[in-house]
């Protein structure tokens, strides 16, 4: 089975090639101490912001629900999500950056005698514009109380690390931890997924053994002329089957997801490279430069070149 070896010998997996589109950067803004009582509001915003609990305890609260945070609880808000921390429900709340901005300055807004809690506060940045399924199914918030963190070894490693470099004031400790940032960020996604059972979707298609194994071949080798019997065929599965498997998963046919991921692919390489637009056609998959610059319209609505303009 030609398609089958091809796949295996590729060492992509379709977790770290989405997030290679997006771009993912991090940035921690503090590890501080906080007095009662203290209180700060984080807007909605463009960012993915975190909280590590490292001392004490504290309430969370979003729109849709309260939570009680615990030294060593891991909260993530994927799609920046308005929000608020405090030590209990009657504290005034400072906006967020005004707390961010004091701390940068060397003054606390919360400094006291009684430290109730210790927080790591930060962000993660990515490319919102990348239109993918994945990035829909992200969840308003993913909470990881310590417990379950100390259950996988790679995610208490990594914030263990966090929370180390985050009050290191040695050199490059600021550098070093915006890098575990990004590593903590793809621990978090990892650890959902793990614990997360859904029917469907594109994360379970990802968990699924024959819908993964195929994905994983359209991400490693897009160029090639991918039929829906050459899937199948990698799914060990007859035609028929595959396709409705794979749309039940997913939403769409294997044949459109594989259209869209060929477009994602020339949407960044119009912007990132210098290869001509006939270049990049070739290496997504088309014959024909033409054949490449009507699907790409029909998708995004301008043709290659007037999009590679834009950006």
């Amino acid at each position: 089975m030609i398609f089958a070896h091809t796949y295996k010998k590729s060492s992509m997996d379709v977790l770290s090639d989405i997030l290679a589109k997006i771009k993912l950067s991090s940035a921690v803004y503090f590890k501080s101490n906080f007095s009662s009582p203290w209180g700060m509001d984080i807007p909605q915003g463009p960012f993915a912001q975190f909280h590590i609990v490292t001392r004490g305890q504290c309430i969370l609260k979003t729109i849709n629900e309260e939570i009680q945070l615990f030294s060593g609880d891991l909260v993530v808000f994927p799609m920046g999500t308005c929000h608020w921390l405090a030590d209990n429900d009657s504290s005034d709340r400072v906006a967020g950056m005004d707390v961010v901005q004091a701390i940068v300055n060397g003054k606390s807004l919360f400094e006291g005698d009684h430290i109730s809690t210790t927080l790591i506060c930060g962000h993660f940045e990515f490319d919102r514009n990348v239109d993918h399924p994945f990035l829909k199914e992200l969840p308003e918030i993913i909470h990881i109380p310590e417990a379950e963190r100390k259950e996988r070894a790679w995610l208490e490693s990594s914030v263990s690390l966090v929370i180390h470099e985050a009050g290191n004031d040695k050199a490059g400790s600021q550098i070093i931890v915006n890098k575990l940032g990004e590593i903590l960020f793809v621990h978090t996604l990892r650890a959902f997924m793990e614990r997360n059972s859904m029917e469907k979707g594109f994360i379970t298609a990802m968990q699924d053994e024959r819908i993964g194994e195929v994905l994983q071949a359209i991400h490693a080798s897009p160029e090639t002329g991918w039929q829906l019997s050459s899937l199948a065929q990698i799914a060990g599965m007859s035609r028929t089957s595959f396709s409705n498997k794979f749309k039940a998963l997913n939403g769409e046919t294997p044949l459109t997801y594989v259209t869209n991921w060929r477009i994602l692919q020339a949407k960044e390489l119009l912007k990132e490279s210098d290869k001509t637009v006939g270049v990049i056609a070739s290496e997504v998959g088309y014959q024909s430069e033409a054949a490449f610059n009507r699907v790409f319209k029909k998708r995004v609505a301008q043709t290659p070149l007037k999009y590679r303009q834009a950006v």
